[in-house]
C-alpha cells in the first residue's frame, strides 16, 4: 500500500471512492433516504475534489494498494479531518489507520496539537480504536444525519517513543 498525496488526475478516481463508500458503507447513517443521499453525495464530484484539492488550507491524501486507489484523506489547517473514506471492499485492510497517520503526521508537522472531527455513526468505532474522544457534541448533519463530534489530542515523536 502507499499513501501519497492527492493530484489532480485522482479526481473521477477519487469522486467515485467517496460515492461509494457513502453508498454502499454508510447506509445505517443514510438508509438509503434518497433526500439524505441526494445531499450528501452532491459535492462528491471530480469537480468538487480538483477545488479541495487546490485549497492551500487542505492536504489530501490518498492510498493506492494493487494500483487501485482504495483510500481518501483530508485534513485542514485548523486541525478538522475532513476525510477518511475507503473503497467498499477493502475495509480492515489497515488503509484507514494508514491515512489517518499520515493526516496526524501533516498535522504535527503543522504545529497542531488536537485534531478534531464530525463523525457519522458508521464511522464512530473506526475514530475511537484510533485515539479519537467523543466531545459529547451530537448534532443533526445538514444532510439530516445524526453527526458525533470527536477530538485527539496529539503527542509528538519524543512523548510517543
Amino acid at each position: 500500500m502507499t499513501i501519497r498525496r492527492a493530484t489532480e488526475k485522482d479526481a473521477a478516481p477519487a469522486a467515485a471512492l467517496l460515492r461509494d463508500s457513502i453508498t454502499q458503507l454508510c447506509v445505517a447513517d443514510h438508509q438509503n433516504d434518497p433526500v439524505a443521499l441526494e445531499q450528501w453525495l452532491r459535492n462528491k464530484t471530480p469537480e468538487h475534489f480538483l477545488r479541495w484539492l487546490a485549497n492551500p488550507e487542505m492536504c489530501f491524501v490518498v492510498a493506492e494498494m494493487e494500483a487501485v486507489l482504495c483510500g481518501v484523506g483530508a485534513i485542514r489547517k485548523n486541525g478538522e479531518l475532513d476525510f477518511c473514506y475507503i473503497l467498499p471492499g477493502r475495509e480492515r485492510l489497515g488503509i484507514g489507520r494508514a491515512i489517518l497517520s499520515t493526516l496526524e503526521a501533516q498535522a504535527r508537522s503543522w504545529g497542531l496539537g488536537k485534531l478534531h472531527l464530525i463523525s457519522t455513526c458508521t464511522a464512530r468505532p473506526f475514530y475511537e480504536r484510533h485515539g479519537f474522544v467523543p466531545t459529547g457534541e451530537e448534532s443533526a448533519s445538514k444532510f439530516g444525519l445524526r453527526d458525533y463530534h470527536y477530538v485527539k489530542l496529539l503527542t509528538t515523536g519524543a512523548e510517543a517513543g
